[in-house]
């Protein structure tokens, strides 16, 4: 399966790697962010919740966009609370 190198304070939309017939997520799209001092690995495309869940496991900051959520709100929301895991 190919994978995904989540850099330290890093937030990615995961939208294009969530296989949406397989994944049958209670949501629209899945931003989540690295607050980590090291670089996560991550498994792509995303074919499940349980995946979404090991990733939160891992330690990274996820967040789920509901129809009519904003993407930019929730990347916004998710890097402030990176960079503040950072600084601590």
């Amino acid at each position: 399966m190919p994978k995904i190198i989540v850099e330290s304070g890093m937030v990615l939309n995961l939208g294009g790697y969530i296989v949406e017939r397989k994944a049958n997520l209670p949501c629209v799209d899945v931003v989540l962010g690295n607050p980590l001092k090291n670089d996560i690995k991550i498994s792509a495309p995303a074919y499940s919740q349980e995946m979404i869940d090991e990733y939160e496991k891992s330690g990274m900051i996820i967040e789920y966009i509901k129809n009519g959520g904003s993407l930019k709100e929730t990347l916004e929301r998710v890097k402030k609370r990176v960079d503040k895991a950072l600084e601590e």
